[in-house]
């Protein structure tokens, strides 16, 4: 087994050591020769801490076939005075990768006694709201802006490890029938910014000529960089924890603006009119890249809405009886855009059996009133003729959260409420109607990213 250490100039942002301290907390990624712990071989461990004010890599890598347990007694004995283990996906294949190879070599556990933060299981439940064709971790790099010296996959390196091993042996002969010493590194030093700039860009085939020390550069770059890179991806989560439960509420609210959108303005005979209400909040950081969020709401709709038009491209413009909601993440600001609508609605009475509907009138009464009307002027109500109707200034909501709320048509799924409600005027219930329009734009299958 041969140990290397690297000192490292970071500065994360993001607070991944949350709510510990950094010196609590440690990152690790391994290197195998295959997916299968049985029949495959675990080869290269790295580490990344903060300690003595220095972030530090520590990597340990079999120089031959039986060190495999020593680089998990290693890396056992260093995570055991950290707090919370982080990795990309590390519950999916490293810890269970590592749980079986200590089974194999009855090496006693220590990944329960740490807490597992799996970058990988914070960011997929976003991944409709992220503009990424995948999310393997040089995906999320690029996305990232990360540039690595690394070219190779891990598939490579197996190969790559291999030529290792046998250069070595062909080293340590020479060595053996020289009668010189064999040097033992402990260091990194250039073997990964000098040498991999020199040679990462060699086919895996073609590295079976360079020398152990060179192959190990190719080696440990590869884990260097993956390791380093899980802090420089958690920016990523700056983007996730916008749509976390309460996340909302910790932003500061900007402005609130009613715009009108003029080339909606007149839409249909009784002149209804369309505006846009923004609501803009300033972001405690600044985000990658901006990102523009679009989710149709017409399809909660048992009939098209007359005339409600909403979107700002020439797109969105030309879908008939369709209306959005519109997010936008730009730099340090959460734009959300929402659709007014002006016109008559419905409240729908729940208790329909207690009403009478007048259908020259069309509204419902209730029985009490309604039996000093003639009979051939009110019918029982049903489910659907159960309403009063409503000219107002109205907002859609997704899950009801403002009382009393009013439909187009009985089946609707999506509700309104009076833009004048006082409630409304709460930055409180201003907070809770934003965060319900955030839940609903991440789970709905339609949300789409625009440019």
């Amino acid at each position: 087994m041969k140990t290397y250490h690297t000192k490292l100039n970071i500065n994360p942002s993001y607070p991944l050591m949350n709510p510990y301290t950094w010196e609590d907390i440690i990152f690790f990624d391994i290197e195998t020769t295959g997916f299968s712990a049985k029949n495959s071989y675990l080869y290269l461990i790295g580490c990344l801490y903060y300690k003595d004010n220095t972030w530090e890599m520590t990597q340990w890598l079999a120089d031959d076939m039986y060190s495999e347990s020593l680089i998990i007694k290693a890396f056992f004995q260093t995570i055991k005075s950290y707090k919370r283990l982080i990795h990309f996906n590390g519950t999916g294949f490293d810890i269970p990768f590592i749980l079986q190879k200590c089974k194999q070599h009855s090496i006693d556990n220590m990944l329960d006694s740490i807490e597992s933060y799996d970058l990988y299981k914070k960011i997929i439940p976003f991944k409709k709201v992220l503009p990424l064709p995948n999310y393997k971790l040089k995906t999320i790099e690029n996305f990232a802006g990360i540039k690595r010296k690394d070219t190779y996959t891990g598939e490579d390196l197996i190969q790559i490890y291999a030529n290792y091993l046998g250069r070595l042996q062909i080293e340590k002969l020479k060595k053996s029938n020289s009668g010189l010493p064999i040097p033992t590194k402990t260091n990194i030093d250039d073997s990964i910014t000098h040498i991999a700039d020199s040679i990462t860009r060699i086919d895996k085939d073609n590295t079976k000529n360079l020398s152990s020390h060179e192959l190990s550069g190719l080696l440990l770059l590869h884990n260097f960089e993956d390791v380093k890179g899980l802090i420089q991806i958690s920016d990523i989560l700056y983007y996730t924890d916008i749509f976390e439960k309460d996340s909302i509420c910790h932003l500061t609210l900007l402005e609130k603006a009613v715009n009108e959108n003029p080339e909606s303005e007149v839409i249909r005979a009784d002149k209804l009119k369309i505006n846009q209400l923004e609501i803009q909040f300033k972001l405690p950081y600044t985000l990658l890249k901006p990102i523009t969020l679009i989710t149709p709401v017409s399809g909660l709709l048992s009939t098209p809405l007359s005339g409600l038009h909403f979107g700002g491209s020439e797109e969105i413009r030309s879908v008939n009886n369709t209306f959005y909601l519109k997010l936008k993440l730009e730099s340090d600001v959460l734009t959300v855009e929402l659709p007014l609508y002006e016109g008559e609605l419905k409240y729908f009475y729940e208790n329909y059996r207690d009403y009478y509907y007048l259908p020259t009138e069309d509204t419902a009464i209730h029985k009490s009133v309604a039996q000093y009307v003639d009979k051939e002027y009110k019918v029982k109500a049903k489910p659907g003729t159960c309403y009063m109707k409503k000219s107002s200034l109205f907002l859609p909501q997704t899950d009801n959260c403002f009382l009393p709320f009013f439909k187009e048509n009985y089946m609707d799924k999506i509700t309104f409420f009076e833009m004048t409600n006082e409630e409304f005027q709460s930055n409180t219930k201003l907070y809770v109607y934003i965060k319900s329009i955030l839940h609903f734009i991440t789970g709905n299958k339609e949300t789409r990213i625009i440019p």
